[in-house]
């Protein structure tokens, strides 16, 4: 079977998934983060598995216990795996995992620095969709990533293209990435290989502490929000959907990220889009905790104590109902099957 129609029969069902869980109403993980290692050969000042799970004593995932957390995610009705880390492929099993998630036929992503995609190149051919971490320029990227980290990441994603997987460059939204000099060198750089471009924001508690000049205030997230319809139109290759844009120009709550049930008498249903963090998918970090997103960290249940199933059950009475991050919202849009964004995932996604 080629790649493309193998892609497409796992896009499929987990297109089917969704379908189900939206028009049953019922709560199914269709889509699983899973954080398979928390070891990096980086040292980004800002992740969230540095800060946090870093600082605990984590024992690693087997490979079999791996592969018994995705049969209950499958049997839970799971059918796309993100695979993330730390570095996912540091691990000297990744290929033997990347094969057993794809003979169960699940659509595979997977996040990634790019240093080892050189090595891992014949597993990688088997995941459907490479989300490959850049932060801009050399002199920015180097910055938050890592001294020399730039040549390496931009041979990665150049080596992922030449071998015809389906890539995305993954941006953290900071003041430098943002900066007139970063945004033209990764639109630049994403049109020369035809590949997509996104932003993400970064939540870590206490980072502007440990670097001001990093995090944007409400106002300069909000404006760069609004420029970003006008850069995709003017070539850039943004593959944030505009009606994720759009939720974010007229989020409600002014000074506050997070809508909660207790503020729903408050804020107009036009105003805002459900998240479905929690509700159609969740995060398995490599401590086994089970949670909807990274806001959430640790207030889960564990899977290796007490299942896949029950964490995942565990998850179905949060207090939350949406908040202002342009990813959370683009996620759920598209696993909430909303029609221009879902439309605009396909051409980007598959």
């Amino acid at each position: 079977m080629s790649s493309i129609l193998q892609k497409f029969l796992n896009g499929r069902k987990a297109f089917a998934g969704l379908i189900k869980a939206k028009f049953t109403g019922s709560r199914i993980p269709v889509r699983v983060n899973l954080l398979v290692t928390k070891f990096c050969n980086l040292s980004c000042f800002y992740c969230y598995a540095e800060d946090i799970l870093n600082k605990k004593d984590v024992e690693e995932f087997s490979l079999e216990s791996l592969k018994d957390i995705i049969d209950q995610a499958y049997d839970a009705g799971c059918r796309w795996i993100n695979i993330l880390g730390g570095e996912p492929l540091l691990r000297n099993d990744i290929e033997e995992l990347i094969d057993y998630i794809h003979q169960k036929g699940m659509f595979i992503e997977m996040t990634t620095n790019g240093y080892f995609i050189k090595k891992r190149i014949s597993a990688l051919k088997k995941v459907d969709h490479l989300a490959i971490s850049l932060d801009g320029n050399k002199e920015t990227n180097d910055r938050a990533r890592g001294e020399n980290s730039f040549e390496k990441i931009i041979a990665g994603i150049e080596c992922a293209v030449e071998n015809g997987l389906k890539v995305r460059v993954h941006a953290t939204l900071s003041k430098r990435t943002m900066a007139p000099e970063s945004l033209k060198f990764l639109s630049d750089f994403c049109n020369r290989l035809n590949v997509s471009l996104n932003y993400s924001e970064n939540g870590l508690p206490g980072i502007e502490e440990m670097d001001p000049d990093f995090l944007l205030s409400e106002d300069e997230t909000l404006s760069f929000y609004k420029s970003y319809k006008g850069l995709k139109k003017s070539g850039h290759p943004i593959i944030s959907s505009e009606v994720a844009v759009d939720y974010v120009e007229k989020w409600p709550l002014p000074g506050r990220t997070t809508i909660f049930k207790k503020d729903l008498k408050d804020v107009p249903k036009d105003s805002y889009y459900p998240c479905q963090l929690g509700r159609n998918q969740c995060f398995i970090s490599a401590d086994g905790n089970v949670y909807p997103c990274t806001k959430k960290w640790g207030e889960g249940l564990n899977a290796r104590e007490v299942g896949f199933q029950k964490a995942w059950d565990n998850l179905a009475d949060l207090d939350c109902v949406a908040c202002k991050e342009l990813g959370t919202i683009e996620q759920s849009l598209i696993t909430g099957l909303q029609p221009k964004a879902l439309v605009n995932a396909v051409s980007k996604f598959v």
